[in-house]
């Protein structure tokens, strides 16, 4: 495995993979169901090099941020002059203070990599800094019955480790959102897959959500 990581952090073979495979169809559908429009703030958290930018609707005020140097590096100086900031580390308590009200965020294939103390601790954080209207898309790998067995074995060798089914990954988001949206997505990828596209809104009280 760690071959693979070593490559997969060099940004062409990371560019590479996404479209082999089709992941960057599942990226560009996630960002078609926002609904962007110009002039709105957009946080990314997990972006890799953000090769998918340049589809967002222009002007936009834009955070992304990954935790591969090399990512963060390209992405910043290809469109780091197109109002886009990207920070190097995850979002934290410190990070989230210092963002404006967030219109949208993208979570894309990322909740998947996470244990669930730490998936809902990046859902609370992400709730709490939405604008009045803002929405989070998420989509993941998963597990789900009508899958067929090469499906399901890439599912269960993901290097993501957490792959969950679609109720899973649906009753972490309505524990900090109060509106949750899932569809089950198949056949957009090259290869046989099943991915849970979630789509939430109106974040739960703190009370309610907890705190870190």
């Amino acid at each position: 495995m760690a071959p693979i990581e070593g490559l997969l952090s060099r940004v062409w073979a990371y560019n590479f993979l996404q479209r082999f495979v089709g992941a960057d169809r599942l990226r560009y559908r996630c960002i078609g169901q926002l609904g962007l429009s110009p002039g709105e703030t957009v946080l990314d958290v997990g972006c890799g090099p953000a090769y998918y930018f340049p589809l967002l609707p222009s002007p936009v005020r834009y955070y992304g941020f990954d935790t591969e140097p090399r990512y963060v590096q390209w992405a910043q100086r290809r469109w780091g002059n197109h109002n886009a900031t990207f920070r190097l580390g995850v979002l934290d308590e410190e990070q989230t203070a210092n963002l404006p009200p967030v219109d949208a965020v993208l979570l894309l294939g990322l909740l998947h990599h996470l244990a669930d103390e730490d998936s809902s601790d990046l859902l609370h954080l992400v709730a709490r800094c939405l604008a009045p209207s803002g929405r989070v898309v998420t989509v993941d790998t998963c597990l789900e019955p009508s899958q067929g067995r090469f499906s399901r074995w890439m599912a269960e060798s993901d290097r993501g480790g957490y792959v969950r089914g679609p109720a899973a990954f649906a009753e972490m988001a309505r524990a900090h959102f109060k509106n949750v949206e899932g569809e089950l997505l198949t056949g957009l990828t090259r290869l046989p897959g099943s991915y849970w596209m979630m789509t939430m809104s109106d974040p739960r009280p703190t009370e309610v959500s907890g705190t870190l």
